[in-house]
Formats: structure tokens, sequence, C-alpha cells
């Protein structure tokens, strides 16, 4: 593991407003991917996913085959090796707890515990799929006892993305199944109440017909049947999504997505209709955003302070939870969809430039200017804040790989 404390960033160039980001300290394993970090409530402490990296696609090209030898050779020793592990790390990047074989985990409001979808399964090796994460569940681990317990098991396909809801008497998770040729996605959402061991269904899985192709095309010629969702073909249905859910106070929204199929569509339709939900402590329609292209694993709603919430459609517009209605735009439009916003509205996070991103850059809201490049990158992944917005966690790729892959993660404090 690689330290590094309390840094500064780097000079800004000249003419760029500023403000001052104090790098507190980057966490990386070489060899190790870092997915998913997540602050705790109080900021205190940040627990995200590493896993050892496995070139595929065009990085395992390059490769000689006496490499993918030696990682088989390994897979017969320890069938686990490259299996994800989480870690839950203090202010200064000090592991605390670590849990094997999990993903997505979330803090308990205590900081005693963790919560995470457990791959049940060996998947060194495999892509992630529905299928690889077929049969995981979910467990909390106790950090103090080292100790873990299952708290639910699918009927079908898999769990995942837990979280503890702010009562901490219960656990909201996902219903996962293949939703996109072999890639998974959530289709139900599931409370679970710790104190009367129950589950109550929050979102049920619900599905719509596929539109068939007619038989013939245009020209006059019968349509490639691989082309078009047809009975025989593996698609007869698209379930609806569950693009994403969180907790705003004492309420849990969710943003739900209709598929609405059109001919030629095959695993996965190209347009939903998009919804957004109060789902505890009872059902409610919030907002109807209409009909929307899909995005891929980017987020359509953030939450923001005093029960806001910035939701893209076409653009980061601010809505109201305690209206119900859109608010003024809270500073130039946005149309870059991987922003990240601060909790309390005031910076967003994202990666620029547009075309070929190398660095983050944070922003301020209210005019759009830019106050920090943070270092460059080969290629920044995520960004989080923490709900404080004090704090901000960023995964990238570094800019030097003198001795092997290396993923980073970097936290930085702001005023």
């Amino acid at each position: 593991m690689l330290f590094v404390i309390a840094a500064t960033c780097p000079s800004r160039a000249q003419g760029q407003s500023s403000i001052a980001v104090k790098l507190d300290f980057k966490w990386s394993r070489l060899g190790n991917e870092i997915t998913t970090p997540q602050f705790s409530m109080d900021g205190s402490l940040i627990v995200f996913v590493t896993r050892v990296h496995i070139p595929d696609g065009g990085e395992a090209e390059g490769l000689p085959e006496s490499y993918f030898r030696g990682l088989e050779e390994r897979k017969k020793r320890e069938p686990r090796f490259a299996d994800p592990t989480i870690q839950l790390i203090d202010r200064m990047g000090k592991t605390v707890c670590e849990a094997s074989y999990g993903w997505n985990p979330s803090i308990s409001p205590d900081n005693k515990s963790l919560v995470y979808s457990r791959q049940k399964n060996p998947i060194t090796g495999l892509r992630m799929a529905a299928e690889t994460q077929a049969g995981n569940d979910i467990q909390i681990f106790d950090c103090e006892k080292q100790q873990a317990r299952l708290v639910a098991e699918p009927d079908a396909g898999y769990l995942d993305n837990p979280f503890f809801f702010p009562d901490i008497n219960s656990i909201v998770y996902t219903e996962n199944e293949a939703v996109n040729g072999a890639s998974g996605g959530a289709v139900g959402l599931t409370r679970a109440d710790l104190r009367h061991n129950e589950k109550i269904r929050l979102v049920i899985k619900t599905a719509v017909p596929a539109a068939p192709c007619p038989p013939t095309g245009s020209d006059g010629q019968t349509q490639v049947s691989s082309l078009c969702s047809q009975v025989g073909n593996p698609t007869a249905s698209f379930s609806q999504l569950l693009l994403q859910f969180a907790p705003v106070g004492n309420e849990l929204v969710a943003l739900l997505g209709m598929p609405v199929p059109s001919p030629g569509d095959m695993y996965l339709a190209k347009n939903y209709d998009i919804t957004l939900l109060s789902v505890l402590p009872e059902t409610r329609r919030i907002l109807s955003i209409g009909k929307e292209k899909m995005a891929n694993d980017e987020d359509s709603f953030q939450v923001v302070s005093d029960k806001r919430v910035m939701i893209f459609s076409g653009y980061w517009k601010l809505f109201s939870l305690t209206t119900g209605k859109w608010l003024t735009d809270p500073g130039p439009r946005n149309m870059q969809r991987s922003s990240m916003y601060s909790p309390d509205l005031k910076y967003y996070a994202t990666a620029e430039p547009i075309d070929a991103p190398d660095h983050f850059v944070i922003r301020q809201v209210a005019t759009g200017k830019k106050l920090q490049s943070l270092p460059k990158m080969i290629t920044p992944l995520e960004a989080v804040w923490s709900s404080d917005s004090k704090r901000l966690a960023i995964v990238g790729v570094p800019a030097s790989l003198e001795k092997g892959y290396l993923e980073e993660l970097s936290v930085f404090s702001l005023p």
C-alpha cells in the first residue's frame, strides 16, 4: 500500500479562481483496482472495494501467453486471489476493517458494521455478469467481532447495492437479474427489518412485452431475425429498471425506468419512461420525467440539501421534494452528466476534458467557474463527496505506472 499525507494540489492556471484544497492521503495497492468508494455518515471513514486487476480486451492483446499461464497457475493455488475484498479506512488512510468477497459496501450509522453483497462463488478470472453474480446474498460484517451474518438470500438472480436506512434498524437492497444480454441490473427493491426479521418489497419487478419486428422490411426483404425482439429470440419482454435510489431524510426515493420497446430492440429497450417515486414511508409519485434514452452506468439524480435533488434531463436541474416543483437553476446549465455535486450545492466535481478526460476538476455551482484542477491521470474513474461536503474522494489510474497496474484513491479536504 502507498500513502501520501497532507500534500497540496498543483498550482493553478493564470486567471483561474481557486479554493484551498488539501490532499489528505492517497491509498493504492499495486496491481489492484478500486471501486465504489463511499464515506460514512460523519465523514470520518471511507469504504471501498479492491480487487486484483486482470487485463482484458485490448489491454490483454499485447501481453505474452506466459503472463496468462501464470495467472491460471495462481488461480489453481488460490481460487479466489482476484475476488473482491472490502477495505474500511480512517481519515489518515489506515485500514480499520476488512471483509472478504464483497461488492458495493455501505457503513452503518454507528461506524461499527458494514453491509455488502457477498460474492458467493469464485469470480477470479471471470467478467462481471449476471451469471457470475448469481446467488449473491446480503451480509452484515461486525468490525469489532470480526463476524459476518446473513441478512437476505435471493429467490432468483442476485442481491446487490445494500445500505443501512438512517434508522439503523433496517437495510435496503436491490433484486437483480440479467437485463442487457449477460449484464445484470436492478429490477426490484426490498427493505429488511432487522428487528422483526421481516422483508417488505418496495419496488416489485414489472415487465413489458417486447415489440416484434414486422415480417418484412421497407425494401420487401425479410428482417434479419437476430436484430428483432420476437418470441424465438432471447428476449420476449423487458423489465422495468430501478435506475437509482437514495434516502432523503426519513424518505426513500427511487428513480424507475419503464421500458418503451420498439422494433429492433433486443436485450435492452432504447427508451424508458422515467419516474421519480417515494417508496418509504409510503409509495407516492413525485415527478414524471418522461421518455429518456438510457445512459450507461451514470447517475440520473443526486441528493443535495434541504430535501432537494439534482435531476439530469438534458442538463442538471434542481427539484424540490417538499413542494414537488422545479426550482431555479443553481447556476449555468451543466450538461456533463458525470458531474458529482456536493450536498451543500457549492461545488461539483467532473472529469475533463469531455472528449478525452485525463483529470478531475472542481467547479463552483453558482458560476460554473473552475476552482481547482486535480492531478493528471491516465483514466479518471469515480468521484464521491462526504455528506458534509467537506471531503472529496476520487479514484483513477495515475499518470505514472512505472511498476505495474495501479488504481489510486485520493481524498481531499475542502473549506
